[in-house]
């Protein structure tokens, strides 16, 4: 018999790899805003629901009895959390605390997805332990609802991953599908070369997830990639492993950018204790670059 396990944001790139990594053994329980997009699989069942709506929330979970449930969806749009620092709240800060209280009526686990935006950027990389600085409304939301679920007092692992990048049908965008994109219609493109990250690939994260549920992990986790690089550098490697020009990307700095949020520049997440505690094999960018080609099935 199948385990069951409820999945926000199911239509998104990370929810997508989730689906990936969990439907051969489990029955799956999507939420999200927009229609399912899993056709007629009969192990995964996606139901459209506002999250806002905790009765509603309330009522689906006591409907199909999850054993865990995985939290990805949220407000993401950083520049536009600064006008809408309301709705940023409610769906990155209100809505974990309402599924982390769900979660402790039921006594079923929670995974929460959360961010390296929870840190200033000053002086990064860094490690599970150290003290969150959320700078502009979103990382402030964000840093919110990590807040909230922590303190639940329900079985609760945070995941903070940083530029997650990956495969998915019917996204909006990613970074990696958007730059390749552009160098293959041969349009130059401006990439950042004073933020500093170490990517984290969705379909990896996705396996994560099933490590941390298995061994009932509850906590603060970090995952990304082996190194910390500069944006710049990462569009270059994507560039190299899809064969494509590396000469149409052009190194900027943030402040040409002009955004409206502030942006971590010194980031990075320390990935040891995964590592250590948890037996997960940290890769390179290269490493998890090469697992995405082959993902796209691109020769």
């Amino acid at each position: 018999m199948n385990k069951s396990v409820l999945v926000t944001g199911i239509n998104g790139l990370l929810g997508q790899n989730i689906v990936r990594e969990f439907a051969e053994d489990h029955d799956i329980y999507g939420l999200d805003l927009t229609p399912s997009i899993y056709g007629s699989r009969n192990n995964i069942q996606v139901r459209q629901i506002d999250l806002n709506d905790n009765l509603a929330l309330e009522e689906y979970v006591n409907l199909v009895k999850p054993q865990s449930v995985i939290h990805t969806a949220a407000y993401t749009n950083v520049d536009r959390a600064e006008d809408e620092p309301d709705i940023a709240f409610a769906v990155n800060g209100h809505v974990p605390a309402s599924i982390a209280a769900i979660c402790m009526k039921v006594d079923i686990p929670l995974v929460h997805i959360s961010t390296d935006y929870v840190f200033s950027g000053d002086s990064g990389p860094y490690k599970e332990t150290d003290v969150c600085d959320a700078r502009g409304k979103y990382s402030e939301s964000k840093l919110a609802g990590e807040e909230a679920v922590l303190n639940s007092g329900a079985q609760v692992a945070v995941i903070r991953p940083n530029v997650m990048y990956g495969h998915g049908e019917q996204l909006k965008s990613s970074f990696v599908a958007w730059l390749l994109g552009e160098l293959r219609a041969e349009r130059s493109v401006r990439i950042v070369d004073d933020q500093y990250n170490n990517p984290t690939y969705a379909l990896r994260l996705a396996s994560v997830i099933r490590v941390v549920l298995e061994k009932k992990a509850w906590g603060v986790w970090h995952f990304g990639s082996k190194e910390v690089v500069s944006r710049y550098t990462f569009a270059l490697k994507i560039a190299d492993t899809f064969g494509l020009s590396s000469a149409l990307i052009n190194a900027i700095s943030t402040v040409d950018l002009n955004q409206r949020a502030p942006r971590p520049l010194r980031s990075g997440l320390i990935c040891e204790k995964l590592k250590n505690e948890l037996d997960f094999n940290i890769m390179s960018i290269d490493e998890e670059l090469a697992l995405l080609k082959e993902e796209m099935n691109v020769s």
